[in-house]
């Protein structure tokens, strides 16, 4: 995300950039001149623009109003000393105010909001006019399934499916070049075998297409080919959990349940078919967010006081990726406990310590090894 700041007061202007680099927002502009700042904006285009009420020449209400019709995709964010502002600030279409001192708190808060705007705007714009939907599953067997069938598309060859797989993950309207393609998904072929192979395998996945009513396709564009996916919705468990990472999502009643569903639907390895160099960045990356994700999940369930069988479930779906991460063990050693015991947690504790000694030579971290303790007292 990339940040602006108006702020007549430069150790105030320069408080906040730091608190927004703290927070991984990118400060392209910081200007004490509002009049400066105006012509500068014009050619930034940040997302986001922090100013300051109070400022000679030119206020921050007025600097908004001005730029309010030449620069869009832009959520504005009042700095001011006085709260008497904050109803003008919302009449220009503000997204927040903050006080003077401004707090990381405060403003960390506001970052949440303006990402939620965005991953609205963004949600909205992607399935605006998409009258189809198809459901994609990476984790495990890769397998697309149009509409509501619960039966995915039967692709003719392996290559297919993957080269399928590859260009859903570059992302719509993409134009992935053919030296790219054939180097990624046929390495061990030369130039001229590869490109017969890209053809042949492109041919057959517009086919599959629309063997199966998709209008769905891959385009020739100039030396390579895009991903048309102009009126189908694409659902996939870990565009959403991709999304609800980078997006900065809380967990809470509202969306609990249907996290719960995408990790605990996400068991199987990222692309479990695939054996291609290619694959293992993406298994990295979806691997990441689904541990982090889930993590934050078993997290809310302890605090909400949640059923220890739901919160096992939940370790038990992750450590199917991540055998050693010692949070989750530690999250599921709890909830055995709740479930059978102490005999329950003792027998899984021993089990996880026999694991670690013979596959790692280690031993459980203290905070565990102390837990542990406490319960054979």
């Amino acid at each position: 995300m990339r940040a602006v700041i108006v702020e007549d007061e430069l150790l105030t202007g320069e408080h906040i950039a730091r608190l927004l680099e703290g927070i991984g927002v990118e400060v392209i502009g910081c200007f004490t001149d509002p009049c400066e700042a105006l012509e500068r904006i014009r050619g930034l285009k940040p997302e986001v623009l922090f100013l300051d009420i109070e400022m000679p020449e030119m206020s921050g209400l007025s600097l908004a109003e001005q730029l309010a019709d030449e620069v869009g995709e832009m959520e504005i964010v009042f700095v001011t000393a006085y709260t008497n502002y904050a109803l003008d600030a919302f009449k220009v279409s503000a997204l927040d105010y903050l006080l003077k001192p401004v707090m990381e708190e405060d403003l960390t808060r506001t970052i949440e909001r303006v990402r939620r705007r965005f991953a609205a705007g963004n949600d909205a714009r992607l399935s605006k006019g998409k009258e189809r939907r198809a459901a994609v599953s990476f984790f495990g067997p890769f397998a697309l399934r149009l509409e509501s069938s619960t039966v995915p598309v039967r692709w003719t060859t392996a290559k297919c499916a993957e080269m399928f797989a590859y260009m859903l993950l570059q992302g719509e309207g993409k134009e992935i070049s053919k030296w790219t393609l054939i180097d990624t998904l046929w390495k061990e072929k030369n130039v001229e075998k590869g490109d017969v192979n890209l053809r042949s395998t492109v041919s057959r996945i517009n086919k599959t297409l629309r063997d199966n009513g998709s209008s769905m396709s891959l385009i020739s564009v100039r030396n390579g080919y895009r991903l048309n996916c102009e009126d189908t919705e694409l659902l996939a468990e870990a565009f959403q959990l991709e999304r609800f990472m980078l997006q900065g999502s809380a967990i809470s009643d509202r969306n609990a349940k249907q996290i719960e569903n995408w990790v605990t639907g996400c068991e199987r390895p990222f692309l479990a078919e695939f054996g291609g160099e290619w694959c293992e960045s993406y298994r990295h990356r979806y691997q990441r967010y689904l541990l982090e994700v889930g993590l934050r999940l078993l997290k809310y369930l302890e605090r909400s006081g949640g059923e220890p069988v739901r919160s096992l479930r939940v370790a038990e779906a992750l450590l199917e990726h991540e055998p050693f991460s010692e949070p989750i063990r530690f999250a599921a050693f709890k909830q055995q406990e709740r479930i059978g015991g102490r005999a329950g947690a003792i027998a899984y504790y021993q089990s996880y310590v026999n694991m670690l000694e013979r596959e790692l030579g280690t031993e459980p971290g203290e905070e565990f090894k102390s837990s542990y303790r406490r319960l054979l007292e």
